[in-house]
């Protein structure tokens, strides 16, 4: 991913995505926002203990940033299933200016223009997708439990069937998030990763200690494969979040003590 400055607001894009202009999409980091203390400064956690207005404004300066409407976002609810909604119109605001009207979604799929489809973030796996050809926009929340969930399959899966996409036209972003150097996994998490028979040799590393350390960015990569994804169209950012703490926010870093990132992604409006 590459780095974009405007102001003080530091955030990620994929060249891969940016190539295509009737799409916008982006992943904030901690800069550039108005938070104080450990939420310093573009916290954008509902969530969390930083005043609401604080969150506020941090999303209408990260949404003025990259050119989409505040008011258009729709909030992914972070809870490490794989249920997944198609977005309409009338779900324009909720999570952020409206309560939600859907529960336990972790996945957001549309293909109507200006919606803003959004997910947050603080070391679990932002998955991006784009069909450019049915334009059709996608974000995932794929923590380590949806990821064994193959939240990132179900998407596709769903493009496919609700969409009418073709697979090899989808293009998929793996954003920054805690890499195998930073992700210890005791046995327990790590034979709930061996139900998924299709993952081949490097997604682990056994440790002397009776743990393992977990590549989250090659279990996706591996589920995209498998249903069909091509691997040319998958790109992986290589940034983690545990290892960049100084700008961009990490639970297993700070113990909890932090604030939260977002994902971003919308059909522009002509």
């Amino acid at each position: 991913m590459q780095q974009q400055f405007d102001n003080e607001v530091l955030y990620y894009t994929f060249p891969e995505f940016e190539k295509y202009d009737d799409i916008v999409h982006a992943f904030s980091s901690r800069e550039g926002g108005v938070s104080k203390g450990f939420y310093r400064t573009m916290n954008l956690g509902i969530n969390t203990e930083d005043s609401m207005e604080n969150v506020l404004e941090n999303y209408k300066i990260f949404c003025d940033t990259i050119h989409v409407d505040m008011n258009k976002v729709v909030l992914a609810q972070l809870t490490h299933e794989a249920n997944i909604r198609n977005v309409t119109a009338a779900d324009a605001g909720c999570g952020l200016l409206k309560p939600f009207t859907y529960e336990a979604i972790d996945g957001l799929l549309t293909n109507e223009p200006g919606l803003v489809l959004t997910a947050t973030f603080a070391d679990c796996v932002p998955v991006f997708f784009y069909d450019p050809v049915k334009k059709v926009v996608g974000i995932a929340h794929s923590g380590w439990r949806g990821t064994v969930k193959e939240i990132a399959g179900k998407m596709v899966e769903r493009m496919i069937s609700d969409y009418d996409c073709d697979v090899r036209n989808i293009v998929a972003g793996i954003g920054p998030s805690i890499g195998v150097c930073c992700f210890e996994v005791d046995e327990d998490v790590f034979y709930d990763f061996t139900d998924l028979t299709y993952l081949g040799d490097g997604w682990y590393y056994e440790k002397d200690n009776g743990h393992y350390d977990i590549d989250l960015w090659r279990v996706i990569w591996s589920t995209l494969t498998d249903r069909g994804v091509l691997p040319e169209n998958i790109t992986i950012s290589g940034i983690c979040t545990c290892c960049n703490r100084d700008v961009l926010f990490s639970h297993r870093a700070t113990k909890g003590r932090r604030g939260t990132m977002a994902g971003m992604i919308s059909i522009k409006e002509q």
